[in-house]
């Protein structure tokens, strides 16, 4: 692997301080996931008949499409309709297919359907290779047709490793305390967190951080990191870092996942749970949330909606008590805030001006 080590660095600098030509494409927050795409494609050829037409720069095996590099590195993406015994979340099902070559940018053409079914290049070069938008991206100069030959394989580097075990350590030493007070209903083996449910299935949540002999591109990375539980203990909480985001997952004990703006924050009767979106890397539907928690089920019950062209965002200060909820609010990308409260009164909730 050439370069590894900067390819590496900033396949991380991507990844966790959104900089970079890739991380300026904004993709939603988490829209719903649609399911796979057809087996046969709008130019009425199957994956299978487009795979074999690749010259086998690409092959797939099972759920996993590879995908050569020109450095002879092979990048792999992963279905995940599966995790563990459930299906999928919708919001966390994401899968892969191979619609043939981009001739006018040079790449692999994927349909993805994380973030609403895009079509993306997966862009093959010298460049370390990037997950574009198909609509979007700036055509190359010249026509680049698909190559004849497949580059021979490359070892992977023993960097790609290191690196991984960094951006995991951090992970490592605050979960292990969590998840031993909570071993009976989760664990985790290397990148797969396993929560265990009541009626003893699995609900498995895999990180994608490296994809084959690379790391993944920055708009399919994230991990899955285990915090704790509701204050009843009936609900599990994770938190999944992404491409410029960050959410909050609340499982309870049948499986189900409700998927808040960030890992909320519980009310001091446990009761409620208030999420927040303290930055606008990505876009979101709503920038405030409060969840009722009852009978080891979380439930929207109060939201701000996003309004068009309006950069507010909203941070946690502290809860006051069970129905006042002290918060900090002002524009996106500057330093002024004001104070506002979170109030629950017989009129439901509401945000009042002032602390």
């Amino acid at each position: 692997m050439k370069n590894s080590l900067s390819k590496t660095a900033v396949a991380a600098l991507c990844l966790f301080l959104a900089v970079g030509a890739v991380a300026a494409l904004v993709w939603t927050r988490r829209p719903a996931a649609e399911p796979p795409v057809s087996e046969v494609t709008e130019s009425g050829s199957s994956e299978g008949d487009l795979l074999a037409a690749s010259h086998g720069l690409a092959k797939r095996e099972g759920a996993r499409l590879d995908l050569v590099q020109k450095s002879g590195e092979s990048l792999s993406l992963t279905d995940h309709l599966q995790c563990g015994d459930l299906a999928c979340p919708k919001d966390l099902a994401v899968s892969y297919r191979y619609l043939g070559w981009d001739v006018a940018i040079g790449g692999y053409l994927l349909q993805v359907t994380m973030n609403a079914g895009q079509r993306m290049v997966l862009t093959y070069g010298d460049d370390e290779p990037e997950l574009v938008d198909a609509r979007h991206a700036a055509a190359a100069r010249e026509p680049v047709p698909m190559p004849l030959t497949v580059p021979p394989p490359v070892k992977t580097d023993d960097s790609l490793g290191e690196w991984l075990a960094d951006m995991t350590a951090d992970r490592e030493e605050s979960e292990k305390p969590l998840i031993a007070a909570h071993a009976e209903w989760v664990s985790r083996d290397g990148r797969a967190l396993t929560i265990r449910l009541k009626d003893q299935r699995k609900l498995v949540l895999q990180d994608d951080l490296v994809c084959g002999q690379l790391a993944c591109p920055p708009q399919i990375s994230r991990s899955f990191d285990y915090v704790g539980t509701s204050p009843d203990g009936q609900l599990q909480v994770v938190h999944e870092e992404g491409n410029e985001a960050e959410e909050g997952l609340l499982i309870d004990r049948d499986g189900l996942v409700q998927i808040t703006l960030s890992v909320p924050n519980f009310s001091p009767d446990g009761k409620a749970a208030v999420a927040v979106i303290s930055d606008l890397e990505a876009s979101a539907p709503r920038r405030l949330e409060l969840w009722g928690l009852a009978n080891g089920k979380a439930s929207l019950v109060f939201s701000l909606p996003a309004r068009e062209e309006d950069d507010t965002i909203y941070e946690l200060v502290g809860w006051v008590d069970n129905t006042h909820l002290r918060l900090r609010r002002g524009p996106w990308g500057s330093d002024q805030r004001n104070a506002v409260m979170l109030v629950g009164d017989a009129g439901g909730w509401h945000i009042q001006e002032g602390g």
